[in-house]
């Protein structure tokens, strides 16, 4: 057995920063992920590998990337199995739908303010890399600023609509969750008293607004949302209600996708496999969360 970890660079640009267009397609990372895939097709073999039995893995938003490798005809043939840790590509900070949008963000604030995106990224290419990374470009909440695209290449579509359409390739995957994935999204302000009834409400609102825009009906969903995720044994426990949102948010950014892949897989015969992992911690103090920075990352094993 021999384990490669590649890490590639976490440089915005480098990466996933995309016009939309022909000027900078995007998926920069991905295709540096396939390069790297490549190299070690035609190299393993003088390590004692064997690249007929490459398997790639990847955690957060490292598995949405194996998920979009899966999806991609770019990298037909350069591994046999994946691993899907806490990921896909169908959750919503798995995939920009509004490249341009910040990447006009991250323009104007290094002074690069043209309308041609052909002389807007030829000026940010001028620039110094470190006045480009050094820059805080926020995304709408549970969404992303810079990250993959669906260009029409190596990302041809949807990632939804292509395992929809049985468009990936037919490789052995696993696919698994976390308990408590959505510790990153809690608010956990308010400390040992919990999230106040005020608090949990402006909350849902907020993730409905961010995650459905302002569909008919919304009042409805909102107050759906509440009434699955409220404790009715104990509404008025500021700590159930910090519970039961870490609930809606593992459910919804995590365990729904993975369930929602595991499936689209299966229904066209693909090898899938799905675990979940629980672990009770033997201390009472929270778990502090880990910004989300590495999305030119993942591992893989031969």
């Amino acid at each position: 057995m021999l384990n490669i970890k590649a890490t590639l660079p976490n440089n915005i640009l480098s990466c996933f920063l995309s016009t939309g267009d022909q000027s900078a397609k995007g998926n920069y990372g991905l295709l540096d992920q396939i390069q790297a895939l490549r190299w070690l097709n035609e190299n393993i073999g003088h390590f004692g590998g064997d690249p007929e039995r490459i398997t790639i893995f990847g955690s957060g938003a490292g598995a949405s990337c194996v998920n979009l490798l899966i999806l991609s005809h770019h990298s037909e043939g350069l591994f046999h199995r994946a691993i899907a840790q806490s990921g896909t590509a169908i959750s919503s900070w798995s995939v920009n739908y509004q490249p341009l949008k910040y990447t006009k963000i991250l323009a104007r604030k290094v002074g690069c303010t043209y309308a041609e995106t052909a002389d807007l990224v030829d000026c940010l290419r001028r620039k110094n890399f470190r006045e480009l990374v050094d820059q805080d470009i926020q995304p709408a909440r549970y969404h992303i600023a810079f990250g993959p695209v669906v260009d029409g290449d190596v990302v041809p579509d949807d990632p939804e609509i292509l395992m929809q359409q049985g468009e990936f390739l037919n490789y052995d995957i696993l696919i698994g969750v976390n308990q408590g994935e959505g510790l990153k999204f809690v608010d956990d302000s308010e400390d040992n008293d919990g999230i106040s009834a005020a608090a949990f409400d402006y909350t849902i609102s907020n993730f409905v607004d961010n995650l459905y825009g302002y569909p008919e009906g919304k009042d409805i969903l909102r107050e759906t949302i509440k009434f699955m995720y409220t404790d009715w044994a104990d509404r008025d426990n500021g700590d159930m209600r910090r519970k039961t949102l870490l609930a809606l948010f593992t459910d919804h950014q995590w365990v729904a996708p993975a369930v929602a892949t595991a499936k689209l897989h299966a229904e066209f015969q693909s090898p899938v496999y799905f675990y979940t992992f629980y672990h009770h911690c033997q201390t009472e103090t929270r778990t502090q969360t880990s910004p989300f920075i590495r999305l030119c990352s993942f591992s893989l094993s031969v």
